[in-house]
């Protein structure tokens, strides 16, 4: 009698709880339920913009809400006093400001890693030849930049 009433028990207790394994599984579900919009750094670093305008503020805001440290400098001056002070990982400007980062930064072990930004496919050739990741200004999305400021960290260890 006691083993009837076990098995019973158990089976009851399977047919009640069955409902509660599909609860939050339509979250799971590619293109439904919860959407993320923001892109977050699994491995965040401190990043220098190096530019003007809007698409230079725009990036480092949208890099900064990832989770990287970002600061943006709009002139040489600022660039020069930055990266003098050794505290950045990555510095991000277009190819064309190439002479300017690099005649800054010292080619030593701490040295922030260059990442160009080509304002055309023809720069943005150009560039690939002299850098392993290049960004195409007008294409690249934030999701870009990220995926090549984590590899670069990656890299630099």
């Amino acid at each position: 009698m006691r083993i009837r009433i076990g098995l019973l028990m158990a089976l009851a207790t399977t047919l009640v709880a069955g409902s509660a394994f599909a609860c939050g599984d339509s979250l799971y579900r590619v293109g439904k339920g919860v959407s993320y919009r923001v892109y977050t750094a699994p491995l965040p670093g401190s990043v220098l913009v190096y530019g003007q305008g809007v698409g230079a503020e725009q990036l480092a805001q949208e890099l900064a809400r990832s989770g990287h440290g970002v600061r943006l400098v709009s002139n040489n001056e600022e660039l020069q006093s930055e990266l003098g002070s050794g505290a950045y990982d990555v510095v991000i400007a277009a190819y064309s400001d190439q002479s300017t980062v690099e005649s800054t930064t010292i080619a030593a072990a701490g040295a922030p890693t260059f990442l160009p930004v080509a304002l055309d496919s023809e720069e943005q050739a150009r560039a690939s030849q002299e850098y392993e990741r290049v960004m195409l200004a007008e294409q690249d999305e934030i999701k870009h930049y990220l995926k090549a400021i984590h590899q670069t960290l990656k890299q630099r260890g």
